[in-house]
């Protein structure tokens, strides 16, 4: 029978050059590159900016999913990073989807919705 720390440092050894990790890693850097998406809340609106400096208007396409919010922009190749890639958010219950409104301004992307009133309920 073999001594369990020697079988340890052999293990450690002769692992494998790539590991588990590695594969991951590269996986990511295979997709293609994406931009930031980020959300603000205010008591009447829920809003979806995204950053997209440089990128054309034409190039930006934006739908709705049942609740999901599809932002699809063309792969744009240009210094210094590059943009592209599909973004999906989820849009709660609360949020008013047939009043979206989407407005692209200086390189941010705002998809604005108009928030459901609360129903107020009279305690007795």
């Amino acid at each position: 029978m073999s001594d369990p720390l020697n079988m340890m440092n052999d293990f450690f050894r002769s692992r494998p050059k790539r590991t588990l990790l590695d594969s991951i890693d590269d996986m990511f850097k295979q997709q293609s590159p994406s931009f930031l998406v980020n959300i603000n809340e205010t008591d009447e609106q829920y809003m979806v900016i995204a950053e997209l400096p440089g990128v054309p208007k034409n190039d930006i396409h934006v739908e709705m999913r049942g609740n999901d919010l599809i932002i699809n922009v063309t792969e744009q190749k240009q210094p210094p990073r590059n943009l592209g890639g599909v973004r999906r958010v989820h849009i709660p219950e609360h949020v008013l989807k047939k009043q979206m409104k989407a407005v692209y301004r200086n390189g941010l992307l705002e998809i604005s919705f108009r928030k459901r009133r609360p129903t107020r309920i009279e305690i007795e």
